[in-house]
């Protein structure tokens, strides 16, 4: 009896492991077109409660304290959208410097 206990904290705890968002993968946010990356996690200073940083290239970030704004990972087309707007910016950086 206390092994399935033991099971079912450890499978508990590898859950909220996979359901953590991986460095660098891009996500979709709720009523953003295109995708963020995911850059960092840091706590609030005070309150130790979790931030996630969210990224679109230069353009804009987002902190969130929990991840009910997360859609979902990227999927393939909006990865690529972003490499060339990236690349797009990137590109006229280069020009302006």
């Amino acid at each position: 009896m206390n092994i399935i206990k033991i099971l079912d904290f450890i499978d508990g705890i590898f859950q909220e492991q996979k359901d953590e968002p991986i460095l660098g993968t891009l996500y979709k946010i709720k009523d953003e077109i295109l995708p963020f990356r995911y850059i960092r996690f840091t706590n609030q200073i005070y309150s130790n409660k979790p931030v996630y940083h969210f990224k679109h290239h230069q353009l804009k970030e987002y902190k969130f304290n929990d991840l009910s704004k997360v859609e979902r990972k990227a999927n393939k087309e909006e990865v690529r959208i972003y490499n060339l707007i990236k690349d797009h910016v990137n590109e006229v950086a280069e020009n302006n410097d």
